[in-house]
């Protein structure tokens, strides 16, 4: 029954007051068909979860399985059906049926997130909108566990901040601010609506807006409470259109499993203010990932497909498909699911020409809820593999370091990086032939925490993570081959001493973290899976055979476009200094002994940093001659040098994301060089060696990691008697490394009069020679938001042309991330481009 109160809001909202609508609300435009899917995490290509693991399809429902109070507003994103009326007048309904297990639901809550974004907004961004309310959040229509409706605003921050690594969630939706609540409730008393049918109803005419929620009972349509917002926000009709669960109920004593969240079914909008787009749809084949690699057989194509956590009852196969010259596409090869890395590999050796443009699709047949095929809903996944650059003309992307959150929240391009849009123009207006993605393309606490265990859980982290990858950089690698390699944090570490796969013993009486140890902290099943995703589509390991405890290995050789690229694992064979240095009692890559010196004690016997099989590989590599190579390129992690600076009175880069950012042309006095372990320093004589044998290749070296953009010429035995190495800036980062040595530090003279006082020939903290050409130091910019753009943050892009008479003239150019390089005028960092030769391969 309408109880009294309810039946007077009722018949008031009817008449011609502000509720009224100039028109009944037309058709539906969107149901949910969560009855015709299979059982599984993943909820489909219409929705995108926070997070990957807190959702799930069962049945008919979309449930969330993630209660806790810590992780609270859930979301389940609708991407393809939106609210935008463009300032027009109009009305939607969107309506849902919410139901929920037995227990104690006091302080839970669920129902519909309406507003998140709008059309300033990029709609990938705000499908992230969940579990703090910041700008452009929009606002929360929900059903609490006393079964009251009540419609919050979900865009005024909470007190305590927002962290600056990782989200920290809204634990008590009380705290948020009020629009409209039922006080009354109908009494279920904290043991929740189950289930109820909530509909929101918003109207703008006359510049009027009104919002009404309803509460009835799902089988007998009986109104249980209502909520009813004038003069409701304009945000409310603009944007994405999420349901929302918000913790679950109360764990009884002794229990050991987390309590689940709501579940929801028949999720419908309607309205004349509810758009579609199709296009926005992500799944199930989400991006690709291929190289072209001329192979000793002939040129062979590598692509993997990264597929969406798919169903034991969902197809388990897809299919390649190149275009012949007359553009029908044939079938090439078949690829069966992998499951922890949720990904299909392909291999073709025959029946391309890589000389020319060859359009591909990836096709997928997805599963009905009996497990059969489904060839009506059939994906295609479209995308073109490159021809080969053959004018003695190449273009490199270099990207690292994708950071997408660095505090101070806004759920907009202010407050939240991803997906790194400008970035993506930026780099395909240089028209690149090749990609290189360079390591950290996620990190483990980004946007939300890293979760380590249980395993599956652990990997739906990290699938979740590193589909902001694919959504950011996606159109760039169906159409172009790419080079990517995992680093520290794709692997959940914050720096990473690999030791061979082998964790290592702290010396006695010292206590030293998993990290410290060296070895991987995450278990070979969950470091595979990273390997999968990022290297798969790369040429196969040149010496295949894993690490002690089963971690594959990918160092390989590319071949293609006139150049033969070295791909190392910088990080995967390196000793742990913590243990091999115990007198320095490094800590977290840092030393803290008083005293002790880096430059003179630290390169000890038995301690790796390529190690054995890396270092045999660039050997035969720089010994090999092969027809149509005309140059030389190694990629991987880091440089072989510590380009960067701290206070004089800091033990450890830990003061770095606090130091104050300099203007520009302003030096900072006071810093010195710094023995930072995590870096490509360190063992000096097995740095010397990698050196030595990239000078023996004759190659020039393209890494990341560092988040400071530098171009270097190595030294070893005397300054500029080695290679050029270039780190490119970071995408995005909040550990802005700096260079600022004392001048005094500088050996020798300037390299020119007008040159920077941070170049010149300088040994590293490490006594390693270099001699540094350019830095992209961070630095105000007085451009919105600061908190990114006075970090140093852009990309690099490397020409490579073939010289007259053999040999190679390359070019580095560090990008601003705000610069739009089709701008007239536009420039990279002040130091580049940086150009120099190299002479014809021996």
């Amino acid at each position: 029954m309408i109880r009294p109160s309810t039946a007077l809001l009722l018949a008031l909202s009817s008449a011609c007051g502000p509720l009224a609508l100039e028109s009944p609300i037309p058709e539906v435009a969107f149901e949910s068909e969560w009855s015709e899917r299979p059982d599984r995490t993943w909820v489909g290509a219409r929705y995108w979860a926070n997070r990957l693991q807190d959702w799930r399809l069962r049945g008919d429902e979309a449930q969330c399985v993630e209660g806790r109070p810590r992780h609270g507003v859930r979301t389940l994103h609708l991407l393809t059906h939106f609210l935008d009326g463009g300032g027009r007048e109009g009305s939607f309904r969107a309506a849902v049926t919410v139901d929920a297990p037995a227990g104690d639901r006091a302080g839970s809550a669920a129902g519909l997130l309406v507003g998140a974004g709008g059309p300033h907004v990029d709609h990938r961004l705000s499908a992230h909108v969940a579990g703090a309310p910041a700008e452009d959040g929009g606002l929360l229509a929900v059903v609490d566990g006393d079964g009251r409706a009540r419609i919050l605003d979900f865009e005024t921050p909470l007190d305590g901040g927002s962290g600056g690594w990782t989200i920290r969630q809204a634990g008590d939706i009380d705290a948020l601010p009020v629009l409209a609540a039922d006080t009354e409730g109908p009494g279920f008393g904290g043991d929740g609506p189950r289930p109820v049918r909530l509909t929101l109803v918003g109207a703008r005419f006359d510049g009027r807006r009104t919002l009404t929620l309803t509460v009835a009972d799902a089988a007998t349509g009986d109104v249980l409470s209502t909520a009813l917002v004038e003069g409701a926000p304009a945000a409310a009709f603009d944007g994405n259109v999420a349901l929302v669960s918000h913790r679950g109920p109360a764990r009884e004593e002794g229990a050991t499993e987390k309590p689940p969240g709501y579940s929801f079914r028949g999720l419908s909008l309607a309205g004349d203010l509810v758009q579609r787009d199709d296009e926005r749809a992500f799944g199930p084949i989400l991006f690709v990932h291929y190289t072209v690699h001329h192979a000793g057989s002939g040129p062979q194509i590598r692509l993997t497909a990264q597929a969406a956590p798919l169903g034991p009852d969902d197809g388990r196969a897809a299919t390649l498909h190149l275009a012949d010259a007359d553009g029908e596409m044939l079938e090439v090869a078949t690829a069966q699911f992998v499951e922890d890395s949720a990904t299909f590999h392909f291999l073709v050796d025959a029946g391309f020409d890589p000389g020319q443009d060859t359009p591909f699709e990836v096709r997928y047949v997805p599963a009905d809820a009996d497990g059969e095929p489904d060839p009506a809903r059939v994906q295609v996944y479209p995308g073109v593999i490159a021809a080969e650059p053959a004018d003695g003309d190449v273009t490199i992307g270099l990207l690292s370091c994708q950071k997408s959150y660095t505090g101070g929240l806004r759920w907009n391009e202010m407050g939240l990086w991803f997906p790194h849009a400008d970035v993506a123009r930026g780099v395909a207006a240089h028209e690149p032939d090749l990609l290189y993605f360079a390591g950290d393309q996620i990190y483990e606490g980004d946007i939300t925490g890293a979760v380590r265990a249980p395993l599956e859980d652990a990997v739906l982290d990290y699938l979740g993570k590193w589909y902001r990858h694919g959504w950011s950089f996606g159109d760039l690698t169906r159409r172009l081959p790419a080079v990517v390699v995992p680093d520290d944090h794709d692997v959940y570490h914050g720096n990473i001493w690999g030791n061979g796969g082998v964790r290592g013993e702290a010396p006695e009486g010292v206590r030293l973290s998993a990290q410290d140890r060296g070895g991987y902290v995450m278990e070979p099943r969950f470091v595979n899976a990273v390997h999968r995703t990022q290297v798969a589509h790369l040429p196969a390991p040149v010496d295949p055979d894993p690490l002690p405890g089963g971690i594959t290995v990918y160092h390989t050789i590319l071949r293609w476009g006139g150049g033969s690229y070295a791909i190392l694992s910088d990080r995967m064979f390196k000793s742990a200094p913590a243990v091999a240095l115990p007198e320095a009692e490094v800590r977290n890559g840092w030393p803290q002994r008083e005293g002790w010196d880096p430059a003179t004690q630290a390169d000890v016997e038995g301690v790796e940093l390529l190690g054995p099989r890396q270092e045999a590989m660039l050997e035969r590599w720089a010994a090999e001659r092969t027809r149509d190579v005309w140059f030389r390129a190694c990629l991987s992690q880091t440089p072989f040098v510590n380009v960067a600076t701290i206070p004089m009175e800091a033990s450890s880069g830990g003061v770095i994301p606090s130091l104050e950012v300099p203007d520009v042309g302003a030096y900072v006095v006071g810093d010195k060089r710094v023995a930072d372990f995590d870096s490509g320093a360190w063992p000096q004589s097995k740095r010397d060696r990698a050196v030595a044998l990239l000078r023996d290749a004759n190659a020039f070296h393209l890494a990341g990691d560092q988040h400071l953009g530098s171009t270097v010429r190595y030294g070893v035995d005397a300054f500029d008697d080695a290679g050029y190495a270039f780190a490119g800036p970071a995408v995005a980062n909040t550990w802005p490394r700096r260079w600022f040595p004392p001048p005094s530090d500088r050996q020798g003279e300037p390299l020119s009069e007008d040159a920077p006082p941070y170049t010149g020939r300088f040994l590293d903290g490490f006594g390693n020679r270099m001699t540094v050409l350019a830095v992209a130091n961070p630095r105000r910019t007085e451009v919105e938001p600061t908190r990114l753009n006075d970090r140093g943050p852009g990309y690099g892009v490397v020409r490579v042309r073939r010289a007259e008479g053999g040999g190679a003239d390359v070019t580095f150019e560090a990008w601003p991330r705000l610069v739009d390089p089709t701008a007239p005028g536009a420039r990279p960092y002040a130091d580049w481009p940086v150009s120099f030769s190299l002479p014809p391969l021996r």
